[in-house]
């Protein structure tokens, strides 16, 4: 009995044992799997801190971006005008393109403001700001600019822009010269002379220009003929300005605007303009090619023209450094001493 007693507890301990044997075994291993997930998590973490640190440190997009001066706000004419100011001095009051809005300046504003009253609206029909249903003029637009001048009490001001924000400022010292100080134009199609079809993503059906339908696949055509540097040109990129497209609303502006677009200015309007000028242009512009650049500076009284290298239809956005000295200079030394 006793040795059955023994040999029974002997058995039950060596069970026991067994049993913790098996559970360390278990607790082990478990504890090399927790090892080896907390190993991989620290390499994935390290990995993923090592590409943040790789994207901070490359430059980002220089065609996606967002103006870091705070955004405000003035009624003109009853509208809802949002536009960005930062720095002090001299005014410069600078328009996107047709189609854009006021973040198309973030590498420039925040540069220029340090010498400079710099101001980025978006005209009414346009980016941020309310959008009645009208027909879009020039007109439209400088009477605008003007009413938000005599609103924030600036009597006179260098207007610039890109595109049809080029076109816009010339427009503005033909329409208002007693308020224009000079005028800044890059990359625009309005000058004079013999505008050659440019390179455009568009087909043409019986003489008339149809341009590619509004989609990801259009999107990425338009940008990969208005950029020079086509790594810029990413999906992200693409995806980011077709969510921006479809938020901004403004297809019934560019319509109503286009469907009765003013011809080219003749010399004989340009001849007019007597406050100092500047156009910019890049070299590689394949939709308003320099030559066209070369006829306005040609066309203006003692205008500059600035060429830049590198870059397609976007200077300030593609060379925003070069773009940015170019302006800084032009208005130091172009306009009279006040």
């Amino acid at each position: 009995m006793n040795a059955k007693t023994f040999n029974g507890v002997d058995q039950g301990q060596s069970n026991r044992k067994s049993h913790i044997l098996r559970l360390y075994r278990g607790l082990y291993d478990r504890s090399v799997i927790n090892r080896a997930a907390i190993v991989a998590l620290c390499i994935g973490t390290l990995a993923t801190a090592v590409a943040a640190q790789v994207q901070r440190s490359s430059p980002r997009s220089s065609i996606v971006g967002t103006l870091s001066v705070p955004r405000r706000v003035i009624s003109v004419f009853g509208q809802r005008i949002v536009y960005y100011e930062a720095g002090r001095g001299r005014p410069l009051i600078l328009l996107a393109n047709l189609g854009s809005d006021s973040n198309a300046w973030y590498q420039n504003l925040p540069e220029l403001a340090r010498h400079y009253r710099v101001i980025a609206v978006d005209l009414v029909g346009t980016g941020q700001s309310d959008k009645p249903l009208l027909d879009y003029k020039m007109e439209t637009w400088t009477d605008f600019i003007a009413e938000f001048m005599r609103l924030k009490k600036i009597p006179k001001a260098t207007v610039g822009g890109a595109v049809m924000g080029g076109a816009l400022a010339v427009q503005f010292a033909l329409d208002h010269p007693e308020l224009s100080e000079g005028v800044i134009c890059a990359a625009s199609n309005s000058g004079p002379g013999k505008h050659e079809r440019p390179e455009r993503p568009e087909r043409h059906d019986g003489g008339v220009i149809i341009p590619p339908g509004f989609s990801l696949t259009g999107v990425r055509r338009g940008l990969l003929n208005q950029f020079y540097d086509k790594s810029l040109v990413t999906d992200e990129v693409v995806r980011a300005l077709f969510e921006k497209r479809l938020r901004q609303n403004d297809g019934y502006t560019i319509q109503r605007h286009l469907s009765d677009h003013r011809e080219p200015y003749s010399k004989e309007e340009l001849s007019r303009i007597n406050v100092p000028t500047l156009f910019i242009w890049c070299r590689q512009d394949r939709v308003t090619p320099l030559s066209w650049g070369e006829d306005y500076a040609a066309a203006v009284a003692n205008a500059r023209l600035a060429v830049l290298d590198g870059c397609g239809h976007f200077p300030n956005i593609e060379k925003p450094k070069e773009f940015n000295q170019a302006v800084i200079e032009f208005l130091s030394k172009g306009l009279p001493p006040k």
